[in-house]
């Protein structure tokens, strides 16, 4: 009993003495020198070793990772993945965690605009700029081009601070929506277009100033016909009605919405002869929230099919039967040789190469429409129409 007493209190000192650390100064003689690959490799291994350990959970240095997404032990390709990235200086812990990337949410920026709702507002103005040109072409009396240059949602904040000073600002209500948008005229190429109007030749200044009341008075045509374009642009696919209720000149003062709200901003880039200056129309998401699920693709393209009714085609057919169209009776024709044509004189008959109570041919235009049989009618001379002609029939000059 006592020899086995004397061994087990043996065997515990053989113990003691084995797990017992070495003094801090022995470890530290007897530690090798490590160069800068080799303590990075042991790093890497400790780091390995920690993660890898079972029964704990990860403690990842750059934050908690998700327990949905990230299991208890990280596989090796996981570990070996997340040390190359963050010793190349390729990421940042805020961008990846455990292998996976993150893509980081700006909560003082939200994104409140899909991707296809930008697209459609940019096809809508696209619209828009086939319309304005025209009409401004007429007003300003020489050629305009539009086009849009960018769409993109914004804060309304970043948009003022977009905008010099001074600059027109045309408030304007969206019916039968709530609020307010903003279109924004470059002051220069306003001064062009008023310099035009008057007879000028458009002369287009480097240096903006605030306009006069007589001056905005000679734009506020030119501001009807944008917003009846756009009247009409938004209305294949959102019914909407663009008035103007207040100008203002300096940005600071034209506060329709927070300045952390989010709008849609689209940018115009417009051409007057030799000015060229932009326009913008900034409508925040609170207008459109109850028409966001029609600002679609698909929406915009279903009503490009036929967007005609009944009383636009009734004033269409209004404003054409006014339209004055040349009319011509074609009595014959006949040949003349260049010797023949020169000897014409008063008095000569050219005989016509149709015979007599033949029908001659009324022309629309230059188009041969009806045949006609020529006659008096009280003191005039006039013509009956006899047949139209066919379509496979008709010539024209």
């Amino acid at each position: 009993m006592r020899s086995d007493s004397s061994r087990i209190s043996s065997r515990s000192s053989e113990i003691s003495s084995t797990a017992a650390p070495p003094p801090r100064a022995a470890r530290a003689r007897a530690r090798p020198a490590l160069g800068r690959g080799a303590r990075a490799a042991t790093d890497h291994r400790a780091l390995a070793t920690t993660l890898g350990r079972r029964g704990s959970r990860p403690q990842l240095p750059f934050g908690r990772a998700d327990e949905r997404a990230v299991s208890d032990v990280l596989s090796q390709s996981e570990i070996d993945d997340l040390l190359v990235a963050m010793s190349r200086g390729g990421t940042t812990p805020d961008e990846f965690v455990c292998g996976r990337r993150v893509r980081p949410f700006d909560f003082m920026r939200p994104s409140k605009f899909s991707k296809e709702a930008i697209r459609t507002v940019g096809l809508m103005h696209e619209t828009f700029c086939r319309s304005v040109q025209t009409q401004l072409s007429g007003v300003v009396r020489t050629p305009v081009g539009i086009e849009v240059v960018s769409a993109d949602q914004v804060t309304y904040r970043e948009f003022l601070t977009s905008i010099p000073t001074p600059s027109l600002l045309s408030i304007v209500t969206m019916e039968p929506f709530e609020g307010n948008a903003v279109m924004e005229f470059n002051l220069p190429l306003a001064l062009s277009i008023v310099d035009r109007l008057v007879g000028g030749p458009g002369t287009q200044r480097s240096t903006a100033r605030e306009l006069t009341e007589i001056e905005q008075a000679l734009l506020a045509n030119v501001t009807d016909i944008l917003l009846g374009a756009f009247t009409e642009a938004w209305s294949t696919v959102v019914p909407v009605h663009f008035r103007l209720v207040g100008t203002e000149m300096d940005p600071q003062f034209a506060e329709v919405v927070t300045p952390s709200e989010m709008v849609v901003l689209v940018g115009f880039e417009v051409r007057i002869g030799e000015a060229v200056g932009t326009i913008s129309l900034c409508v925040p998401y609170l207008v459109l929230e109850p028409a966001m699920d029609r600002l679609t693709t698909r929406g915009y393209f279903s009503n490009q099919s036929d967007t005609s009714t009944a009383e636009s085609r009734e004033g269409v057919a209004e404003q054409i039967g006014s339209v004055m169209v040349p009319v011509a009776v074609e009595l014959g024709s006949a040949e003349l040789s260049v010797e023949e044509l020169l000897a014409l004189d008063v008095g000569d008959v050219i005989p016509l190469a149709i015979g007599v109570g033949t029908d001659a041919v009324l022309r629309v235009g230059s188009r041969r429409a009806f045949t006609a049989q020529p006659g008096v009618r009280g003191r005039r001379i006039a013509v009956q129409i006899t047949s139209p002609i066919e379509d496979s029939e008709r010539m024209y000059a």
